[in-house]
């Protein structure tokens, strides 16, 4: 049986609104019932990366978790609402994203991810010594909420990124640093991730996304959607379909293909996906950072191959967060401010994701503009 993807439209974040929308992309797909039981522990993953207010487009709308906590307790579930954000603490982020007045409301506790676990059965298929949060482990149900939004090294974070964040804090960390490097490995890490956890249903938050400089501090967009499916394989697939461009150019895509997953047909319900499609969406200006060349030369040619983050000193305020978060601690301060030591650099791009000020920027190397040009 073929996959199924529901796209409903819904241009405002007005509550009643999205509850209607969201019933309808649920019910498009079969239905709360066919997911949630009565008496169940249901787990909601937003995303809660950095604490921005909600019209940032940075965290999924309080809007949407407002919705979904409804329709689970209609349906006898008991909700958590769970995440491990890139700086600060859950309830913090949560505040200042809107979301824990709303969970407040509807009696849904917030927790931190910080009971790291390895999973008794090891579905990974590179990685086989994944820590994931215990809550992950324990829920009877899980909801993945993910926000429509750009990402420095992903190209875009939707269903499988999200599901990063059921790794607890510290341990995102050393991911990035085992694998950051090359995105091909980082999206292998996604991949396997997303095997392990197989959310019961996903929810894309498109109401607004947010394009460019992503995945904190892009620009807002109104897109005026919501999808929803069993499968965020299958979900991120659809968002490439809107967006025009190829399934493959989502690495997580691409990785889960060449693994055999993913390649089932997939239905879309509700709109149709010709009558809705993104006109204009700007990605991230990325190019793979070694071209697939051998390792002494890509050494050598580092600097010049490859994107990198730089920091826009009239925009920075010198709150050293991106410093303090920094896997390969490649960021230091002296008398003019703080410096990239690209040598150590992995280009992992935490530090442009977690600036609260937008300070930081990705640019091309030499090379890579050179070849732009000539390719003009």
């Amino acid at each position: 049986m073929a996959a199924q993807v529901s796209i409903v439209k819904c241009p405002t974040y007005d509550e009643t609104e999205v509850l209607k929308e969201l019933q309808r992309s649920i019910d498009l797909i079969g239905g709360i019932q066919s997911i949630v039981k009565k008496g169940d522990r249901v787990l909601l993953k937003p995303n809660l990366l950095y604490g921005k207010a909600p019209e940032k487009a940075v965290t999924t709308h309080p809007s949407i978790i407002r919705g979904i906590l409804q329709i689970i307790k209609e349906a006898g579930g008991s909700p958590i609402l769970g995440d491990s954000p890139g700086l600060g603490s859950v309830i913090a982020v949560a505040e200042k994203a809107g979301i824990k007045k709303v969970a407040d409301a509807m009696g849904c506790p917030v927790i931190e991810f910080n009971r790291p676990v390895l999973p008794g059965e090891r579905k990974g298929t590179i990685f086989k010594n994944i820590e994931i949060d215990r809550a992950v482990l324990e829920a009877d149900v899980i909801i993945n909420l993910p926000k429509w939004k750009t990402h420095a090294q992903m190209f875009l974070t939707l269903g499988v990124k999200n599901l990063f964040g059921c790794v607890p804090g510290p341990r995102k960390a050393l991911w990035h640093l085992k694998a950051g490097e090359d995105r091909d490995l980082f999206a292998r890490v996604l991949v396997d991730i997303y095997q392990l956890i197989q959310p019961s249903l996903t929810i894309l938050d498109g109401i607004v996304g947010m394009e460019g400089n992503g995945p904190n501090s892009g620009k807002p967009i109104p897109l005026g959607l919501i999808l929803a499916g069993r499968d965020p394989l299958c979900l991120d697939q659809i968002v490439c379909d809107l967006l025009g461009i190829s399934r493959r150019f989502l690495l997580t895509n691409r990785v889960a293909f060449e693994q055999g997953l993913g390649r089932d047909e997939i239905v879309t319900v509700g709109e149709r996906l010709e009558d809705v499609k993104i006109a204009h969406f700007k990605l991230p200006n990325l190019i793979r950072v070694d071209w697939y060349l051998p390792g002494f030369i890509r050494k050598a040619l580092k600097n010049a191959l490859s994107s990198k983050p730089v920091i826009k000193e009239e925009i920075c305020k010198q709150c050293n967060q991106c410093a303090t978060l920094c896997p390969p601690e490649a960021l230091k301060r002296n008398e003019k401010g703080l410096v990239f030591d690209y040598g150590r650099c992995i280009r992992c791009f935490c530090c442009q994701e977690i600036c609260p000020e937008g300070a930081i920027t990705i640019r091309q190397g030499w090379a890579l503009k050179l070849k732009s040009k000539v390719n003009a």
